[in-house]
């Protein structure tokens, strides 16, 4: 009765603790996302913010290229003020200068409907420092209206979900506006990286766990820990290049937990089989040297009588008596 008591509360025990954990995981994760949300949402107005009559540029990093080392910007310039006509477009013809790759400048005609125009602009940084590379770059804009250059502002926003962008103004620029860009990974895409670089170090230890007890069981050729090892071995490739943002070989993430998965697990592949191989081999020797002593050790078995052939002559035959008839006295004659 007071076992079946105690069984049920330690049950009971584990079903609240199961669900307290799942609760405080799910927390975690939402606190995760809106904390990613919330710097991806993230804009700032730069430039001379007081004039009224300016142009305020729109720029949204659409997309950081960490192989080319470049940055894609969507950038849509708008007039505020005298500079604006009744429809909202630009009183008069402006010129938009950037630090793009391409020096061509966007031009926009007075009173033409404005869309955003494309550019691309250089970031430095260390890729093969994934997960935890950053990058940086400037980026400058100028605006003249003829050979007027008209005061700026400027708001800065991202789009590329694998990275948080900052931003600090350089200070002593009056009409025109020159940002220091700083980006770094996003934080769940740090998280879901440092899981998988934790997930491949833990399937390492695994394989070396079924190694360690393959071999110092010594229990030979063990076929389920074997094909465990194979499977392991090669999905740990699709697993690493599952990791967001594609870094290339010989990254900061291999050194640390990919490279060193696939030698734990490669070692232990081959030491089993190896070791496993022996250890079979042994055993198949010490049954055959064992089967070999019973034999030796059993008594001789004594000689079997064989039945006395009897001679190649056929048995006389058995006497039989035979009946005849005896003859019929006739009478003489009278």
């Amino acid at each position: 009765m007071q076992h079946g008591m105690k069984k049920r509360r330690g049950g009971a025990l584990w079903a609240v603790v199961t669900v307290a954990l799942t609760i405080v995981g799910l927390v975690l994760a939402l606190s995760t996302y809106e904390v990613g949300r919330t710097r991806s949402e993230a804009s700032h107005p730069f430039g001379n913010t007081s004039a009224k009559d300016r142009v305020e540029l729109n720029v949204w990093v659409g997309k950081i290229d960490t192989v080319t080392q470049t940055a894609t910007l969507e950038v849509l310039a708008r007039p505020l003020g005298a500079l604006a006509d009744k429809s909202g477009f630009f009183r008069s013809d402006a010129t938009v200068f950037t630090s793009a790759l391409k020096a061509d400048p966007i031009k926009i005609k007075a009173g033409q409907p404005i869309s955003a125009a494309e550019v691309k602009v250089v970031v430095e940084g260390t890729v093969t420092d994934y997960p935890f590379d950053s990058y940086d770059s400037v980026l400058a804009f100028d605006v003249f209206s003829g050979e007027t250059e008209l005061p700026v502002s400027a708001s800065i926003s991202s789009g590329d979900t694998f990275f948080e962008i900052g931003e600090s103004p350089v200070d002593g620029i009056v009409n025109g506006i020159d940002v220091n860009l700083t980006a770094e990974r996003s934080l769940p895409s740090l998280v879901f990286a440092l899981f998988i670089m934790a997930l491949m170090l833990g399937l390492a230890l695994a394989a070396a766990t079924a190694c360690y007890y393959v071999i110092k069981g010594r229990r030979g050729l063990m076929f389920p820990a074997v094909s465990m090892m194979g499977a392991l071995l090669f999905a740990l490739v699709p697993l690493r290049n599952a990791v967001p943002g594609a870094p290339p070989i010989g990254s900061l993430i291999d050194f640390t937990s990919f490279f060193i998965a696939e030698g734990i697990i490669s070692v232990a592949l081959v030491g089993t089989v190896v070791i496993g191989y022996r250890v079979e081999s042994a055993k198949e020797r010490a049954e055959s040297e064992q089967q070999r002593r019973d034999r030796e050790a059993q008594p001789p078995k004594p000689p079997q009588q064989q039945p006395v052939s009897s001679p190649q002559f056929p048995p006389p035959p058995q006497y039989q008596p035979q009946f005849q008839p005896m003859p019929q006295h006739q009478g003489r004659p009278r």
